[in-house]
């Protein structure tokens, strides 16, 4: 009974600003009429899953107690997606939107290093060598790269087309890799007695690497080069597994429509970007 009292109270705090972050992003952009909501926010996404690889994944700046799933290594990521992929994305997309003054992006920063002194005190959340204050410079900065970019990506810029798909298709990769992990579909590594850490310092990197080919592949019209990469990438996937680099266990269905679905996404997030160029 303890734990679950302990499960649902750590819990609370992360869906309540989860939920309130979708409802006010949904209620806000549908009434916005610029475009490029979505691209903006898997950019956004994209660039805030790229800042906390090395700070958590890499060197452990912090750590996330959701207690939502029981394995702790991937309640932790889950709670690094809470924030890098829902509260802090949504704020600057819509600051962005609405072409928001430094009043209000500052005002936001402080709000969200208030967040961040009540989980620590309430110890949902622990910071090892980061502190809040660094949280309050690095967001300001993030909430002005995202109106830089909105900017670049509404004049299209064809650099700025690419890196935002790039950017939405690491996005979605890494997520649905995320739940791969989660449900046992999949895990990387072959050192540190296979810890679940080491797979987290591998995905971004294999994702990332994959994102590339698949954009690139992405921009062939017909049948022929989106086998190419389906083919490729299972292939790539045979050769880590023989090599002891990634265990598919019972995910190899799984795997083949993980790649599937992705050669389809990335082509479908090239026509989309590019519809109105």
């Amino acid at each position: 009974m303890r734990i679950k009292r302990l499960v649902k109270k750590n819990s609370i705090p992360f869906l309540l600003l989860a939920v309130a972050h979708v409802l006010i992003f949904f209620i806000f952009a549908k009434r916005s009429r610029q475009k490029n909501i979505w691209v903006l926010l898997l950019s956004n996404i994209g660039m805030a899953y790229l800042f906390e690889y090395p700070v958590l994944n890499l060197f452990k700046g912090y750590s996330y107690k959701p207690y939502i799933l029981k394995k702790r290594v991937h309640d932790q990521i889950l709670g690094a997606i809470f924030s890098q992929a829902l509260y802090v994305p949504i704020t600057a997309t819509l600051l962005t939107l609405y072409q928001k003054n430094r009043y209000w992006k500052l005002g936001s920063t402080l709000i969200y290093y208030g967040i961040e002194r009540y989980f620590l005190h309430l110890k949902l959340y622990k910071a090892y060598w980061w502190k809040p204050y660094y949280t309050v410079f690095f967001m300001n900065i993030y909430f002005y790269v995202s109106d830089w970019f909105y900017k670049v990506l509404n004049a299209k810029k064809e650099w700025a087309l690419v890196i935002a798909q790039y950017l939405s298709t690491e996005v979605i990769g890494v997520t649905l890799l995320y739940i791969s992990a989660v449900n046992r579909k999949v895990r990387f590594g072959r050192g540190f007695h296979h810890s679940w850490r080491e797979h987290y310092i591998i995905v971004p990197i294999y994702s990332l690497i994959r994102s590339i080919f698949l954009v690139l592949n992405s921009s062939k019209s017909g049948l022929m080069p989106k086998l190419t990469m389906f083919t490729g990438s299972i292939g790539t996937d045979l050769l880590l597994e023989r090599t002891g680099l990634v265990k598919l266990r019972s995910g190899k269905l799984w795997n083949i429509i993980f790649h599937a679905g992705m050669v389809i996404i990335s082509r479908f997030l090239y026509l989309t970007i590019r519809q109105k160029k």
